[in-house]
């Protein structure tokens, strides 16, 4: 039936048909009791579907197959679209202008490998849209306009061998964007707005085989230490990874960086951009600092640091133990810390007020830790 010039997916569809190829037609409307329960495959492709009413694939058990690619009126899905298919294996939703996707509208879809959904509008992924996806092996999100991706992202996509994330808008990647991507062999992020890795989201993915990450404002600063660390102690084949600045290194690949370009970079500059347990944002270490239990320690100023006291979400403390925080004593009656407590995660003191630390001697003493 395709490319017949139909309006209206046509009546009298022979109940028992297994396979329906509708593309290349002007279908606008999906309506519930149009197809039968034996359908194996889908085709309605390029055509100007627009709406899809409630229930119209809720009966067919035997799906295996949908392809509702290209077409550019349908923008937008309900949440149970999809419900009901527990045995498709491919879905595709390429090309349909589709700006975001409702929470749970992959639900249930456990037997699916193929998700197709590039070359639309979409803006931003929710956390576990995926969760159900635990077969998937292939997912294709290129060509959108994502501009960052978070911690929950891609959970529970526990089976997928290849993700395509290439000529998107990407400018951020939380640390643990890849977490439980174990089996990923596949990875593109090619012609985004990249210019750092912090954190070493790449860590998580100990199958990956092949990585593009050519196409992106690389900053070969310090800020390059966490990818090129990581490039040092895998084996992945990658694409180049020209550099974009600063200007003496422009067009070198930052794989071909060498120890000592990082010779000025403080200790442990992969931190740069991590988050705290309140989903607030550290700002990177600096080279210059105090030291307080081996920690290193940005420049504030002191009456900053003596006003982070009494911090309620402990986060634990370098040279304590986590949940024995240490016991503080001021050097003089106006530097003492109310309460007595101050907390330290990566080399950054905090407290009530948030985050400070101090440049030069520290107005605090650790004389014990608590137990």
């Amino acid at each position: 039936c395709q490319a017949n010039n139909f309006s209206s997916v046509p009546a009298g569809l022979p109940p028992g048909a297994r396979r329906l190829f509708l593309q290349n037609n002007v279908i606008g409307a999906l309506r519930a009791g149009t197809f039968g329960p034996s359908t194996v495959t889908l085709w309605l492709y390029s055509n100007n579907i627009s709406s899809i009413q409630p229930g119209t694939f809720r009966h067919l058990p035997a799906l295996e197959e949908l392809d509702l690619g290209d077409n550019p009126h349908l923008r937008v899905l309900a949440p149970d679209t999809f419900h009901g298919l527990h045995r498709l294996q491919a879905l595709h939703l390429y090309r349909c202008r589709l700006a975001s996707l409702p929470s749970g509208i992959f639900r249930g879809l456990r037997s699916l490998q193929y998700l197709y959904l590039q070359e639309n509008g979409l803006l931003y992924l929710q956390d576990d849209l995926f969760a159900d996806l635990a077969n998937l092996s292939h997912l294709f999100l290129h060509g959108n306009r994502l501009r960052a991706l978070s911690e929950g992202v891609f959970r529970g996509l526990s089976s997928l061998d290849r993700l395509l994330l290439h000529a998107n808008r990407l400018a951020a990647i939380h640390r643990r964007a890849f977490g439980g991507l174990a089996r990923l062999t596949i990875l593109y992020l090619f012609n985004n707005s990249l210019v750092a890795l912090p954190g070493d989201p790449l860590a998580a993915l100990p199958s990956l085989q092949f990585l593009r990450l050519n196409a992106n404002p690389w900053a070969c600063d310090c800020r390059a230490r966490p990818l090129w660390a990581w490039f040092r102690r895998t084996r992945v084949s990658s694409s180049p990874v020209p550099c974009a600045s600063p200007p003496h290194r422009r067009g070198t690949d930052l794989r071909h960086l060498r120890p000592r370009d990082f010779d000025a970079c403080p200790e442990d500059d992969d931190d740069e951009g991590e988050e705290m347990e309140d989903g607030r944002q550290l700002p990177p270490r600096r080279p210059r600092g105090s030291r307080l239990l081996g920690a290193p320690v940005p420049p504030l100023s002191p009456g900053e640091a003596s006003r982070t006291v009494g911090n309620s979400r402990r986060v634990g403390a370098a040279g304590c133990r986590r949940g024995s925080p240490p016991i503080l004593s001021g050097k003089n009656p106006q530097q003492e810390p109310k309460g007595g407590k101050l907390f330290i995660k990566n080399g950054l003191i905090l407290g009530e007020r948030g985050l400070a630390a101090v440049d030069g001697p520290l107005p605090f003493q650790v004389t014990a830790c608590r137990s």
